[in-house]
């Protein structure tokens, strides 16, 4: 119990001398010249290596010895290459990357030690009790094979309500209920307009006023230009009042078809091994609190695959059908999401990896998808005037050139943000962006001190790979391929969240490298399994009780500085029909506030508009004239919350105040 307590103990540390914080950027450790800085942090994992090499006096040749035998020759090295490689996240300075990867690969190894002394230590004498633990958890075996039929049982349906609990708790709690990405707040823009019954609103009568990045004020009328298959997927959350409980919900049904689909590959335990592993994946809670759309994504290729497995085992082509229809609706939400899915898939039903369907299967996930996306097309024609052409491609085409957001090498390619590594898109963005992702893995998959690959490598270097394993490698190869060839490696935000649909892959992968793994780590014969079950179940509960909160708080809360304090302030301060000018930057002041406006801007309720030139502030005033006016500073301007600087006004009250404001020097 100490030395598990020291572990928990020891994450505990590293994360305080980790910054990521609530702006945009990877997360790295402080410098070694600042490390002093938080002398606390610094004590514990000093004292927590004397301690550790205090508890292996004596042990660590045999303990080395273990390890080169599980992985012999040249394999053993190789994983601590690969291991330290995505220790830490790449940047310009070589010098401080490479400080930063001894020091993180330092620490996930003081980690490793500590665990390995944790399940050393439990006695024998209870090593049985746990092994009863987890084989009523993880249940008596039943081979998988295409044959197999799976179902659901009490496991099943209690971890996915455990899920969904976890990740409403998380969107109240720590997201608000709040959207906290620009992305985030056009989803639920274009979810309410769907929900209205309309593609379109019409425009703003000053649309500069009420500008928003991904929000097009046009001939066509006010709307997002983003892909409509998320927003689709939202409008019962926002016809009940309750969008933030859709990805929740989502996340709890991605449990149930992950074991559907798990059990015919791996078997009953790996399945549920992967799916425990899952229910504690920060990466996969994260994202199901959130509004973005990658776990709906996910969602729709578990029941894409399904319908590729049933169809396998009974024949019966409906399944497939449904399998396609689930493949278009991933085209309208995701387009290179669905390429991948729809090319693993392809290839799985003519027999790559597997009994080769009939015909007619092959026939029904075609036209199943062909049919799913024929709404699509017409969406795009509706906007754009051409099927093949989407508006987000249009829009962005229009705001920084033609080619920026194409997908492919290129010198145009790129909007030039912060994050893109360099200008345009060429084989060395496709390998920077691929080690960012890889990084961003290897924090967010479980939060493991060790690592979150680390047990992947191990199992791949082994080389002991199935038929099943191999069409998890698959399609983390087909992802890891359709994502180097585009620009942007998709930021910091919900770990590699453009990598979304390896989660299942890898996390599979990690379970068939408990399982296969465990034999060979016991301390006497036949208590293997079950003191690597324990290693596990450490990794996961310091996960739990240290990553998790820490991330929640040290990011998510108020995350870019996005807070749903306006929320509170309409009521408490009784806005009532007002219009609201909020000073500051788009994101994350107007942007945070513009979340509330009507969709109708005649609706009796707050309106929330931008203050930023005497022109637009005075034309949007009188176009709302018979509005009282507010005027309120943002996060960005204040340090904090929002802040109201004046208000009520009459129109001609406000007017002057712009005037005298603008003329100020």
């Amino acid at each position: 119990m100490a030395w598990a307590a020291l572990a928990v103990a020891g994450q505990a540390a590293a994360l305080s001398l980790v910054v990521a914080g609530h702006s945009i950027g990877y997360q790295h450790y402080l410098p070694a010249s600042k490390l002093m800085s938080r002398p606390a942090g610094v004590i514990v994992l000093a004292l927590q290596a004397l301690l550790v090499a205090w508890g292996l006096r004596g042990s660590a040749r045999r303990l080395l010895v273990r390890a080169r035998a599980l992985l012999p020759g040249w394999r053993l090295p190789a994983l601590v290459v690969v291991a330290g490689a995505s220790a830490a996240t790449v940047g310009r300075d070589i010098p401080r990357y490479i400080e930063e990867s001894l020091l993180s690969s330092l620490v996930q190894s003081l980690s490793l030690c500590t665990v390995v002394l944790a399940v050393r230590a439990i006695p024998s004498s209870i090593v049985p009790r746990l092994g009863r633990v987890f084989d009523r958890l993880l249940g008596e075996e039943i081979p998988g094979g295409e044959d197999a039929r799976p179902h659901l049982d009490r496991f099943a349906y209690l971890t996915a309500a455990l899920v969904t609990m976890a990740c409403a708790v998380l969107a109240v709690v720590v997201y608000g209920r709040h959207p906290h990405l620009q992305d985030e707040v056009v989803y639920l823009f274009q979810a309410r307009t769907f929900a209205s019954g309309r593609l379109a609103l019409p425009s703003p009568p000053v649309p500069g006023a009420f500008e928003l990045y991904l929000l097009d004020a046009g001939p066509r009328g006010w709307f997002s230009p983003v892909p409509p298959g998320w927003a689709v997927a939202l409008v019962p959350g926002v016809l009940l009042g309750a969008a933030w409980l859709v990805n929740p919900v989502l996340a709890g049904f991605n449990v149930l078809l992950g074991l559907l689909v798990l059990q015919p590959l791996f078997g009953r335990r790996i399945a549920r091994l992967t799916t425990l592993l899952l229910a504690f994946s920060p990466w996969n809670l994260f994202l199901g609190m959130s509004f973005m759309p990658h776990t709906f994504t996910l969602f729709c290729a578990l029941a894409a695959t399904l319908g590729v497995i049933t169809t396998r085992r009974t024949a019966q082509v409906r399944w497939t059908w449904i399998g396609g229809a689930a493949l278009g609706m991933m085209a309208s939400v995701r387009q290179l999401d669905a390429g991948v899915m729809a090319a693993a898939l392809g290839l799985w039903s003519i027999g790559f990896g597997g009994r080769k369907l009939r015909l007619a299967g092959t026939a029904g996930l075609v036209l199943g998808s062909i049919a799913m996306t024929v709404p699509l097309l017409a969406y795009n024609r509706h906007f754009t005037g051409k099927a093949s052409t989407f508006p987000i491609m249009a829009y962005n085409d229009a705001i920084y050139g033609k080619g920026t957001n194409d997908y492919g090498f290129g010198a145009n390619r790129g909007m030039g943000w912060a994050l893109d590594p360099n200008p345009g898109h060429g084989s060395v963005d496709g390998m920077i962006n691929a080690t960012l992702n890889v990084t961003a893995t290897q924090v967010e998959l479980f939060g493991w001190s060790i690592g979150s690959l680390l047990l992947v490598y191990a199992f791949l270097l082994r080389g002991r790979v199935s038929r099943s394993d191999r069409l998890m490698l698959g399609i983390i190869a087909i992802t890891f391929v359709a994502y180097f060839f585009n620009y942007f490696a998709g930021g910091p935000d919900f770990g590699a969240r453009y990598w979304f649909l390896m989660l299942v892959p890898l996390a599979a992968l990690t379970a068939r490298s408990v399982l296969e793994l465990g034999p060979e780590m016991g301390v006497s014969v036949g208590d293997g399994p079950t003191r690597m079950l324990s290693a596990v179940a450490l990794l996961a509960l310091s996960s739990a009780v240290v990553f998790m909160p820490w991330r929640s708080v040290d990011k998510y809360w108020h995350y870019r500085g996005m807070r749903p304090d306006v929320r509170v302030m309409q009521r408490e301060r009784q806005f009532g029909r007002g219009l609201v000018l909020v000073a500051g930057r788009e994101i994350p002041d107007y942007a945070s506030a513009a979340a509330y406006n009507p969709l109708d801007l005649r609706d009796p309720v707050p309106i929330y508009a931008r203050n930023r030139q005497a022109a637009s502030d005075s034309a949007v005033i009188a176009a709302f004239a018979d509005r009282p006016v507010w005027f309120l500073d943002g996060p960005s301007i204040t340090g904090g919350g929002y802040v109201v600087q004046a208000g009520p006004l009459s129109a001609a009250d406000a007017l002057r105040r712009v005037a005298t404001e603008h003329d100020a020097p």
